[in-house]
């Protein structure tokens, strides 16, 4: 039986760990397969989660661990911080160099904040690490941000994912593109 040892803010030590689960997080399924093209984005990932300014900085990160090894990340941060993000994190990855940023929609915003990215392991997953990360995290906003609605995306498909999200107080309140695919967009209130 795993027993969870500790969910804590990423450090710069964990920004090659947060370029994998970016990329397992973007449906790449990195931890499945071994592909030298996913193996450089998930650098040039982790190259700004090494860094200040970006979506997928460290600095927005929380880490699961069993047995002093990562096994699970969430990455979140303010929603009104999101398009400034964007523009410092994209044209950095070689995969999204060619998209047009400024036109694309806003994943979040004002009001908000935002769970962007969950990813755990596969053999550590259905253990409820996601679930513990998401709640280590709305802990602390409601704690912190209590007039910020917690956001995020889902795709339509992903049922289990709903209902994690469901079981959670997430409702749907909307439609979001986000890489040319339409997700759900799911929110916590604290004031309901």
């Amino acid at each position: 039986m795993m027993t969870l040892e500790t969910i804590r803010p990423a450090t710069i030590e964990d920004a090659d760990f947060l370029g994998h689960c970016v990329c397992e997080g973007l449906g790449f399924e990195i931890f499945e397969h071994q592909d030298e093209k996913l193996e450089t984005t998930a650098k040039e990932i982790a190259a700004l989660a090494a860094r200040e300014g970006t979506l997928y900085s460290f600095q927005h990160a929380l880490v699961a661990e069993v047995d002093g090894h990562p096994v699970g990340a969430l990455i979140s941060y303010e929603g009104a911080l999101y398009h400034t993000l964007r523009n410092e994190t994209f044209p950095y990855i070689e995969n999204f160099k060619d998209l047009d940023v400024d036109s694309m929609a806003d994943e979040a915003g004002e009001g908000e904040f935002y769970l962007d990215t969950l990813a755990v392991l596969p053999q550590y997953r259905r253990q409820g690490i996601g679930r513990r990360l998401m709640q280590h995290r709305i802990q602390w906003v409601a704690e912190r941000y209590p007039d910020l609605s917690v956001t995020l995306l889902v795709d339509p498909v992903n049922l289990q994912g709903q209902r994690i999200y469901q079981s959670l107080g997430f409702k749907r309140v909307g439609e979001c593109i986000a890489f040319n695919y339409l997700y759900w967009k799911m929110s916590l209130d604290f004031k309901e």
